[in-house]
């Protein structure tokens, strides 16, 4: 991609920020279920990490997009796209994707969403988020 030096900047920034909000996501990796549920303080926190690592992950889908001429429909679709584009590989951006449904259902409470779902989602953000972050690392910088 040629960036303009403040687009490159923009990127760094944003990157930088995923990659705080991932770092704090991972120092509760090695949290067990029932310290989660137990912990009201921590479970917000995590839900919030959640929460803001999917919004700034397609915030930079969008970044990128936007530069190839592209736009999304949706987060979901943000991911879908990085993925048809060629810079996130498929099975990534699906898993990706996947995560802008538990991100909904957090912000806007949708029905009951468990500790249990949120929790489990935890290792499933640390792998897969990691992975992207190397994707865009290695393509982009």
């Amino acid at each position: 991609m040629n960036w303009l030096p403040d687009d490159k900047e923009i990127f760094i920034g944003k990157l930088n920020y995923l990659k705080n909000y991932y770092e704090e996501l991972k120092s509760f990796e090695s949290l067990s279920l029932h310290q989660y549920t137990q912990d009201k303080i921590k479970r917000r926190a995590i839900e919030r990490l959640l929460q803001l690592i999917v919004e700034v992950a397609c915030d930079i889908n969008s970044f990128v997009l936007s530069g190839k001429g592209i736009t999304a429909e949706s987060y979901h679709d943000s991911f879908m796209k990085m993925d048809e584009v060629g810079i996130v590989e498929k099975d990534i951006a699906l898993k990706l994707a996947r995560t802008t449904g538990l991100r909904n259902r957090i912000i806007h409470e949708y029905g009951e969403y468990k500790d249990e779902v949120v929790y489990k989602n935890v290792s499933i953000f640390i792998e897969f988020y990691g992975k992207y972050l190397k994707t865009l690392a290695n393509k982009f910088l």
